[in-house]
């Protein structure tokens, strides 16, 4: 698993995301967090629950970009990154807004 340099975070996250981040790289899952990944080999922003991101694709190279209590939140969340690529790029590439972040 990787970080993005970029993390996007619902609100109600935005004061513990450390704590949450930490637990993911300690193998510890929590009950209401949801992960915005690109998972290894695709190329489109998925919804995954942290325990079962953790069961299955912790020792990927999946891209973790955004954190959300809920899945609610996570759902606003992919829809808040959407935009900001749009914004920022005029288009709907944001596998490609990404990778170029970590470069």
């Amino acid at each position: 698993m990787v970080f993005s340099k970029k993390i996007y975070l619902s609100p109600d996250i935005k004061k513990d995301y450390r704590k949450y981040m930490r637990s993911l790289k300690m193998n510890k899952s929590g009950f209401l967090l949801y992960l915005v990944v690109f998972l290894e080999g695709e190329n489109s922003l998925s919804l995954v629950h942290n325990s079962i991101f953790l069961n299955n694709y912790r020792k990927s190279d999946a891209l973790i970009v955004g954190l959300a209590l809920g899945k609610k939140a996570g759902i606003n969340l992919i829809g808040n990154i959407v935009e900001d690529t749009y914004k920022k790029r005029n288009d709907f590439e944001y596998y490609s807004f990404f990778k170029s972040e970590e470069a």
